[in-house]
């Protein structure tokens, strides 16, 4: 997804949790996107039901690292700010020997088909969101894109996902005074998400 708001140009991939046979290929599509940024809004499970496969090492399990078809994933560090983590990872292709470090920023205080329980942590999380890829941007090579697209995933991709898409487009239009374009809104699964 591309949206254009006030002369930037805005980028999402916006895509369901990776299952355990899907994880190979979503680390194939960050690295083809030159992807920087992963918002995950979704715990692992919700009521005894999976919701993503843990695509990444948690800190702490052996070597900190993992491997998925051609992509080893180091975590670097985690920092917990309550509803949601910050973790860094190192993204080395094996082939190529390439690395590259990539952001996962994961809110968990949204259960599926419900809304954020507080909307203060929610407002948090996206100023997260914003803050690293405002870093990131600013680290990369000018000679290649300068706004590589965000993916943002919850368990199917489509509720929560795109609340997240749309409410960051929704501040950056109130933010320089530009139309909201309805049918965009549409994406939500129920009322409650866009209320």
């Amino acid at each position: 997804m591309q949206v254009m708001i006030s002369g930037e140009e805005w980028h999402y991939i916006a895509t369901h949790g990776p299952l355990a046979n899907t994880s190979a290929d979503f680390w194939q599509m960050v690295w083809e996107q030159g992807v920087n940024v992963i918002a995950m809004v979704t715990a692992e499970e919700e009521g005894g039901r999976s919701k993503s496969h843990r695509y990444w090492p948690k800190l702490g399990s052996k070597h900190n690292s993992a491997t998925h078809g051609k992509f080893k994933v180091t975590t670097k560090f985690r920092t917990d700010s309550g509803c949601y983590a910050t973790t860094g990872l190192k993204v080395k292709h094996l082939l190529s020997g390439q690395e590259r470090t990539v952001w996962h920023l994961q809110y968990t205080d949204w259960p599926d088909h419900g809304c954020p329980e507080y909307v203060q942590g929610f407002l948090s999380y996206l100023e997260e969101i914003q803050s690293v890829r405002r870093h990131t941007n600013s680290m990369l090579d000018t000679s290649k894109s300068l706004n590589p697209p965000v993916v943002v995933h919850c368990s199917a991709g489509v509720g929560r996902t795109g609340v997240v898409i749309l409410t960051e487009l929704m501040i950056s239009c109130l933010e320089h005074n530009e139309r909201v374009e309805v049918p965009m809104m549409l994406i939500c699964q129920t009322v409650y998400q866009w209320l």
